[in-house]
């Protein structure tokens, strides 16, 4: 019986270390990390010159905002030189949706909300590097934007 018993007691360590999926948490306040996005899209992303500098200028500003059942985007309003032309007024915007935990992984977590701007029902995939280092996919058929492999990255501030 001792053998039997060492065998459970293993087998329960066991799940406990594998069979439980620790959560990431999105709780809190991620701010866009515009180093970090140009980087990876800059080497592997399918990006002209044009869009290199047009999402050069639109990253890092956004800031993402969950609660446990809400998200709230902060995109501030900013000049910005589009396209190598005239400076112009970019339009900022502040939503909040209420989402959906779909699901996780070690190291994602899925939701259901809408997409901010568009509106559209949206499916999206949190990547976590780190417990403070996430990045979403930028752009899909929901939202209307072709996806051309792009990153967002986000580092968590509170």
């Amino acid at each position: 019986m001792t053998a039997m018993r060492a065998l459970a007691v293993a087998g329960f360590l066991a799940f406990l270390h594998f069979g439980a999926v620790a959560q990431p948490v999105l709780v809190g306040e991620w701010k866009s990390d515009v180093d970090r996005t140009m980087r990876f899209n800059k080497e592997r992303a399918k990006l002209d010159d044009k869009k290199v500098a047009f999402l050069s200028e639109l990253m890092g500003r956004m800031t993402l905002t969950f609660t446990k059942n809400s998200i709230a985007y902060d995109m501030p309003d900013a000049n910005m030189r589009l396209g190598g032309g005239p400076v112009q007024r970019f339009q900022g915007f502040k939503e909040t949706h209420p989402y959906i935990r779909l699901g996780h992984t070690r190291n994602t977590v899925a939701v259901k909300s809408k997409a901010a701007v568009v509106g559209n029902e949206a499916i999206t995939v949190y990547n976590f590097e780190d417990a403070n280092t996430m990045w979403v996919y930028v752009g899909c058929a929901d939202t209307g934007f072709p996806d051309e492999h792009l990153r967002e990255y986000f580092v968590r501030t509170h």
